[in-house]
């Protein structure tokens, strides 16, 4: 899978705010990297959520995970 196919198929299941914001980030053209790795591990986090293996987060439970990270 391309790189940019693991960007698609993120961005189809994406919140529609989350959606704008990406489209924004992509027109400003802002070179960031996100190994492929981490693409891929967040469309099967996805796939488990849609089908109840996985319980649905929401972006703030997300920005307290990624400020933990740090």
């Amino acid at each position: 899978m391309s790189q940019a196919h693991a960007l698609y198929e993120l961005y189809k299941h994406l919140p529609e705010k989350a959606k704008k914001q990406f489209k924004q980030l992509v027109e400003k053209n802002e070179l960031v990297e996100v190994p492929i790795e981490a693409l891929e591990k967040g469309l099967q986090e996805v796939k488990l959520i849609q089908q109840g293996k996985l319980p649905r987060r929401t972006f703030a439970d997300l920005k307290r995970e990624m400020a933990n990270e740090k």
